[in-house]
């Protein structure tokens, strides 16, 4: 759920799903992960799962994808210079 492969519960239901579900978030995973697709957790499966990451889905939100975002900001740095040239 955290990566975007499942979506989220709720209290009710908790984590119950249905096996055609995990079988799609596994492929998924895989695909992104650049692994072969066989939707079931393999080795490679199982690496691909344990490696760092930094919490960011991997996929995302639709809202947003028509949109630019900034991706990270430098406070307290400026460019002293507003005339810059080239060559």
């Amino acid at each position: 759920m955290r990566f975007g492969y499942l979506p989220q519960t709720d209290l009710e239901t908790g984590n119950l799903r249905m096996e055609g579900q995990l079988r799609d978030a596994i492929k998924n995973l895989q695909k992104f992960g650049g692994i072969p697709v066989t939707g079931e957790i393999d080795d490679a499966t199982k690496k691909l799962m344990k490696t760092r990451r930094c919490g960011v889905s991997d996929h995302p939100d639709p809202r947003f994808a028509k949109t630019r975002h900034k991706r990270f900001t430098i406070h307290g740095q400026r460019w002293p210079y507003r005339n810059l040239t080239w060559r």
